[in-house]
């Protein structure tokens, strides 16, 4: 008989919807090592079930000290779910700008690093944002391309926002779609894999905008829901458990580049924002991503 356990390496697994996948999984039965800033402060669901594995996505040579940690074990699902959002500009520990150091680079580098020891059939999961796109007409500024270079330098960029709430928000935006276009490219780079990102939609006090302060980010919880459509706006419960199934359950096997969406109390496989969808853009982030970080294409 075969095994339906999953070793499942996750980011992001310690906090908001992430920290409830992370629990869902482990109660199924799967095996996770997750990446923390503080292995020994885990919340109290996961210490004792999980291996916690020292990682800060903000620098990347922790990066690379998480994937040769990890050992040779294959790995059945990676969950790349970590992300950030600032209230002020700042660069990482690498000189980039930070937002799309941590969420997109880092992430980029993660997989780069252990694609190899990767299960026949794995899984890789990036949660995205409805906030890539345009037309969904979010509070959060929308992106305006996927430039990797501009992205990580914007004070090159001719377009930069110079607003600094509307550039925080469109640096997250941005670093979002470039998640999506990045499990695009990686399906199509890496066909024995399936790769698929989530938007798990607007889910309250997940920690995601603790950078703007404790009674900022409760306030903004409350109001931001107000002003979208109510179909997406979602919950730490649901959000976690549809990432939990997109890692584990048979259902969601075999996807190549899938975009998945929470709608109301539905997880349905939409099309992407237009920019997302451009492969000549997402190849060219690609590239560009790796030429920055020094891995192969």
């Amino acid at each position: 008989m075969v095994s339906t356990t999953r070793h499942i390496v996750m980011t992001g697994a310690t906090a908001g919807f992430g920290l409830f996948a992370a629990e869902r999984l482990v109660a199924g039965g799967h095996r996770l090592t997750i990446g923390a800033r503080n292995p020994g402060a885990l919340p109290a669901a996961l210490a004792g079930h999980v291996l916690a594995v020292p990682l800060d996505l903000d620098a990347l040579a922790n990066v690379r000290a998480f994937a040769a940690a990890l050992g040779p074990d294959p790995i059945d699902t990676l969950v790349l779910n970590a992300g950030l959002q600032l209230a002020r500009p700042a660069t990482s520990s690498d000189g980039f700008e930070r937002t799309f150091a941590v969420n997109h680079l880092a992430h980029f580098l993660l997989l780069a690093l252990v694609k190899d020891r990767m299960a026949a059939g794995a899984r890789v999961i990036f949660t995205g944002s409805g906030t890539h796109d345009p037309a969904e007409k979010t509070p959060v500024t929308p992106p305006i391309h996927a430039d990797a270079t501009l992205l990580a330098y914007p004070d090159r960029d001719p377009r930069r926002e110079t607003r600094t709430r509307a550039a925080c928000f469109r640096a997250y935006s941005s670093s979002k779609l470039c998640n999506i276009m990045t499990a695009r490219e990686a399906a199509r780079r890496y066909p024995a894999l399936s790769v698929m990102s989530l938007d798990p939609g607007y889910v309250p006090h997940t920690g995601l905008a603790r950078d703007n302060g404790k009674w900022i980010a409760r306030a903004v919880g409350y109001i931001l829901p107000l002003m979208m459509s109510s179909d997406r706006v979602s919950t730490i419960a649901r959000s976690g458990q549809f990432l939990a199934d997109l890692a584990a359950a048979p259902g969601y096997a075999g996807c190549h580049g899938d975009y998945w969406s929470v709608r109301g109390k539905h997880l349905v496989s939409i099309a992407p924002s237009a920019l997302a969808r451009d492969d000549e853009a997402a190849a060219r982030l690609w590239d560009d991503s790796a030429k920055m970080l020094g891995t192969p294409t």
